[in-house]
């Protein structure tokens, strides 16, 4: 059987052997569309109890937990399903037990599983005798051989031959992990940061490429980055303990590591995910979607990955979709939110391109030339009484009347030291500028005005 890109047809049709499997993962997981409706058939059939396509489904996701739980039987696909979940999982005695002995099988795919988790949790003397009798062709021959004579001591010769294989097909994920982990340990850490991020295209991502490079982003002191590897692994797997170790370490020395453009990007960005999804023009089956799981605002959206989006009823593709073009003009994505549940500022994010007020504070119905003259007014300027002045600038650290109307009446009455009578004296300052705050509860404010 040929492997489709077809999801309905993989449930149809499953594949029945491993190297078929395999091919089923690189033209499902090929574009973010394809992997999104698998992942819901995906879900659909362990849901419905169809426990082997379930578990060859749950493999090409990339969820190796509930693949190795739901794969049952010792024909080759399911122990290929077992064994390569096991060793993704990083249990690889468990891996070496349900593959080694398909170290010589007719089916490649299961060969090259077989051979790792015997070189990951077997003698080398195994690994040896295994590589003389297994049944390999072209790059996967070559990489097993560079292998060898990577552990013989003949480093320079294998990194050539990792070299050769990667120049031929750029996508070969083992040599490329070797090749990155050599430089890594021989002090190339930019080479061995390239090799890894290039890998980051592998889909699903291997945890020990997403720990590797993060260890390598934390030497460069790009602990935000470092975080958002060592969070990578945890969405997957929460009890993953160099994960957990790694993420905690990391976390702690980016607290410690001032920044001022990143403390003026953190201060943005939770500003930015204050607003109320209601600012948002959203069509009425997503607007009803986030509303029945009360995600009320930016901060609660990015809050969700999108398999947890997806986990929801009626939540479909088309609403993800569109809750995503949102984001993507905020310069935010899904699943930013940490473990400890901080946010990591993505990439994209930009702390004064994503300020645009005609779009931020369209809730005010519309802003005149005075108004605009208005929200560039220093706070100072308001006169104010020291309780609330200090509360605003020296507490929430904000300098412009712009500022203030990021947040809304609700946001402001939850800080310390600022209450009913400071929010009183604040909006008759800002109602004699035309102006006023939000008032948090989204369309039953507009409705009320």
């Amino acid at each position: 059987m040929s492997a489709s890109s077809n999801p309905a047809a993989f449930f149809a049709a499953p594949p029945a052997s491993p190297s078929e499997l395999a091919e089923a993962r690189s033209l499902l997981l090929s574009n973010a569309d394809t992997a999104a409706k698998f992942q819901d058939a995906v879900r659909d059939a362990r849901d419905g109890g169809n426990r082997g396509p379930a578990a060859a489904g749950s493999w090409v996701c990339g969820e190796y937990q509930k693949a190795f739980d739901l794969a049952d039987g010792d024909d080759e696909l399911a122990c290929f399903i077992r064994g390569n979940s096991a060793y993704e999982l990083g249990k690889h005695i468990d891996a070496n037990r349900e593959l080694a002995k398909y170290a010589s099988s007719n089916d490649e795919a299961l060969v090259v599983a077989a051979l790792n988790a015997i070189d990951a949790g077997g003698s080398q003397e195994d690994f040896f005798a295994a590589i003389a009798k297994a049944k390999l062709t072209g790059n996967n021959a070559i990489y097993f051989a560079a292998r060898r004579e990577e552990l013989e001591g003949s480093i320079a010769e294998a990194c050539k031959k990792y070299e050769d294989i990667i120049e031929n097909d750029p996508a070969n994920f083992l040599a490329r992990f070797r090749l990155a982990f050599r430089c890594d340990l021989h002090g190339e850490a930019l080479d061995a940061k390239r090799h890894y991020e290039l890998m980051l295209e592998h889909v699903p991502i291997p945890a020990p490429v997403l720990l590797n490079l993060g260890l390598i982003y934390e030497d460069l002191n790009q602990y935000e980055k470092a975080c958002g590897c060592f969070g990578a692994v945890l969405r997957v797997d929460p009890t993953h303990p160099q994960a957990r170790l790694y993420y905690r370490d990391s976390h702690e020395s980016l607290d410690m590591f001032y920044d001022e453009d990143l403390e003026r990007k953190e201060d943005r960005l939770m500003q930015v995910l204050r607003t109320p999804i209601s600012d948002f023009e959203l069509s009425v089956r997503a607007r009803n979607c986030l509303t029945n799981m009360d995600i009320r605002t930016l901060g609660d959206l990015v809050s969700h990955s999108e398999p947890e989006l997806l986990e929801f009823k009626n939540f479909g593709e088309t609403s993800l979709n569109e809750i995503k073009r949102v984001l993507v003009a905020k310069g935010l994505r899904l699943g930013i939110r940490r473990e400890d549940g901080t946010f990591v500022i993505p990439d994209e994010f930009d702390a004064d391109d994503n300020y645009d007020p005609d779009k931020d504070l369209a809730w005010l119905g519309g802003l005149t030339d005075e108004m605009r003259e208005a929200l560039d007014l220093q706070i100072s300027t308001l006169n104010l009484s020291v309780r609330c002045h200090r509360a605003l600038v020296e507490r929430l650290n904000l300098q412009k009347v712009s500022d203030i109307l990021r947040f809304s009446e609700e946001d402001l009455l939850g800080m310390p030291n600022f209450g009913i009578t400071s929010l009183n004296e604040l909006s008759s300052k800002l109602h004699e500028l035309n102006l006023h705050l939000r008032s948090g509860r989204g369309d039953e404010y507009v409705a009320e005005m």
